[in-house]
């Protein structure tokens, strides 16, 4: 067996373990899941989970930086293309509002991360992997300012003054489905489609752009235009 084949099965075992701590923690939020219950959601052994991770908290945090490159890799393809601000934008909104609804564990981890303060016993790497947490992303909102900007410099988007607030007002309509949507067994890629389509429209409507009276865009290959910061 090559290595390559014995990595595979490593991958695939440590991915299982963040999808179902993401479960779990989404579930029951931070402070009452334990590992023995993420080890029996997911029908294992607590020796698995600390195979990976020492303490809940650094399985905490892999759940957010897993959450952090979903969404990363959500957009790239929309903020790398070869169009006007305004269609890169739409697909990156696309994108996002697909990840939020696909991985809603995920997104709920890595916002109750953001605002919980429970990291005064902490270990100096915990902290460190908290501060890279919020580099990450301030650099994955920073794509969507650089964007808007652009297109606001072109003169095909609008927005206000305080330029911060039209930012944070078209991430939060983005990160909406995170708090309303939940998965239904009628759901069909074809509905997830809509749903997302829906929001983005709301959403670029606050920027001046209509996207009922207009086609909607499409991903052409990727350039290597724009991707200085790549995922983490």
């Amino acid at each position: 067996m090559t290595a390559n084949q014995n990595a595979e099965p490593q991958t695939d075992r440590l991915e299982e373990l963040l999808i179902a701590a993401a479960q779990c923690f989404q579930a029951r939020g931070y402070a009452a899941t334990s590992i023995d219950a993420v080890a029996r959601h997911m029908g294992a052994t607590k020796g698995r989970v600390y195979h990976y991770f020492p303490s809940k908290m650094d399985l905490f945090n892999a759940v957010r930086e897993r959450g952090m490159q979903i969404v990363f890799e959500a957009t790239e393809a929309g903020y790398c293309a070869n169009l006007a601000a305004a269609d890169r934008l739409t697909l990156m909104a696309l994108g996002h509002v697909g990840a939020m609804m696909r991985h809603r564990a995920f997104m709920q981890v890595h916002r109750e991360g953001l605002q919980m303060h429970r990291f005064g016993n902490a270990t100096p790497e915990q902290h460190d992997a908290m501060a890279r947490h919020i580099r990450q992303r301030d650099a994955y909102e920073r794509r969507f300012r650089d964007v808007v900007r652009l297109g606001a410099d072109n003169g095909v988007l609008r927005v206000g003054e305080p330029f911060a607030i039209t930012i944070q007002s078209f991430m939060s309509a983005l990160h909406s489905p995170v708090t309303w949507y939940s998965e239904r067994a009628d759901d069909t890629p074809e509905k997830l489609e809509q749903l997302a389509r829906e929001v983005v429209r709301f959403a670029m409507l606050g920027l001046g752009v209509d996207l009922a009276a207009r086609r909607w865009p499409e991903i052409p290959p990727l350039t290597d235009a724009l991707t200085d910061e790549g995922t983490p």
